[in-house]
C-alpha cells in the first residue's frame, strides 16, 4: 500500500544517490512517484539541489 503523504524530494535524492547495491530503490521510486508534490519537484529539480541529468541517469541505472 502506498500513500501520497510524503515529499518526493527525499525520495528523488535517494534515487539520484543510489549506489546500485541498495535493495530499497523500488520503495524510493514508489514513494517519489506517489508523493503529492512529485509533479512540483520534477518541474523544478534544481530548486531541490537535484541536477536533472543526474536524475535521468539514475533512472537509467535503475532500469538496467
Amino acid at each position: 500500500m502506498t500513500t501520497r503523504a510524503g515529499s518526493a524530494s527525499i525520495s528523488l535524492m535517494k534515487i539520484v544517490n543510489w549506489d546500485e547495491t541498495s535493495q530499497d530503490i523500488n520503495q524510493a521510486l514508489i514513494a517519489a512517484f506517489d508523493a503529492k508534490d512529485y509533479d512540483e519537484c520534477i518541474e523544478d529539480l534544481r530548486a531541490r539541489s537535484i541536477k536533472p541529468l543526474s536524475y535521468i541517469n539514475s533512472l537509467d541505472k535503475v532500469g538496467s
